[in-house]
């Protein structure tokens, strides 16, 4: 697929109301599949469905969710969450980006007024209108005060919780200004948001702030947490592990290393697409075209062609 599975729908269900038709979503899934949970040992459930990857933490105070979904499946993903690991409610929130498939419960949670915890770059997003040019032709429109993250950081931060120490880290400029880490411990689980996907090519927002060399970056601090043994969530597609990291890693700074030389040497986004900087990765990922067309979009704001 050639962006993060489900934007489609999730955009369309969220405050926005986006049109999305002409997006180049050429392998999009026509249906979400349903909600699933996938039990991880040690009151973890990874749940797959919700228009994006949701990771829940159950506690005796309730569940802690990684990313709410699309707005669309918010309802059955908070009554399928807590039951997934013996929890009554949910209790906590963090978006780990402000996309609509991240961010679809938190209205809902934040009537309730609990905690959502996000970046604060994520919060500034989610607070404004604006418009994404290049696959959203409607502005996006700022969330509800209510439904704004209620407890933000810029740099990283810890979240205890249900005996577990959790580490929370800003990404940069990764595929938003805003992504977020989170790491368990104990558990050996390392939360990516939309940095990762093993389901196809990620979506480079780049007019929010992302950046190919920045993804590359992100991936650099998301392995130096990592071991052997840590489990992976990425925002679409299956748990991966570090090799697998590793590898998403080089491909993407071949990519960025090949787009930064087309860029001086005064090509376009079309121009630098025809030379075919990811086409040897194609095979796996499916066709590259929005996701190269972004990312060298992504490298105007940080590089400059030879006048």
């Amino acid at each position: 697929m050639t962006t993060r599975r489900g934007f489609l729908e999730a955009a369309a269900a969220s405050c926005a109301g986006a049109a999305l038709a002409g997006l180049p979503l050429g392998k999009l899934q026509a249906k979400e599949p349903k909600l699933a949970a996938q039990d991880l040992g040690g009151r973890l459930a990874f749940i797959t469905g919700a228009g994006a990857n949701v990771l829940a933490f159950g506690s005796p105070d309730g569940a802690l969710l990684f990313d709410g979904g699309a707005r669309a499946h918010s309802k059955a993903l908070l009554q399928l969450a807590p039951q997934a690991v013996g929890a009554k409610r949910v209790h906590t929130l963090v978006n780990t980006h402000w996309h609509p498939e991240q961010t679809g419960s938190n209205e809902t949670l934040g009537k309730l007024g609990l905690p959502i915890i996000a970046h604060e770059n994520t919060r500034l997003w989610l607070a404004r209108k604006y418009t994404i040019v290049d696959w959203a032709p409607k502005p996006f429109l700022a969330l509800p005060k209510v439904a704004q993250p209620n407890k933000t950081f810029y740099t990283t931060d810890q979240l205890d919780f249900g005996g577990e120490s959790i580490a929370l880290g800003h990404l940069g400029q990764a595929h938003t200004d805003g992504d977020l880490y989170a790491y368990l411990p104990k558990a050996n689980v390392l939360v990516a948001g939309g940095v990762v996907s093993s389901a196809g090519w990620p979506l480079m927002d780049w007019q929010t702030g992302g950046w190919i060399g920045g993804l590359v970056g992100a991936h650099d601090r998301l392995l130096k947490i990592a071991n052997d043994g840590t489990r992976i969530v990425p925002a679409d597609g299956p748990i991966i592990g570090r090799k697998q990291l590793q590898a998403q890693r080089d491909m993407y700074f071949q990519i960025f290393d090949r787009l930064v030389k087309q860029l001086v040497k005064g090509m376009g986004p079309e121009e630098a697409f025809q030379s075919g900087p990811a086409q040897e990765y194609e095979g796996q990922w499916g066709d590259s075209h929005a996701f190269v067309i972004a990312a060298f979009k992504s490298l105007w704001g940080h590089y400059a062609p030879d006048a």
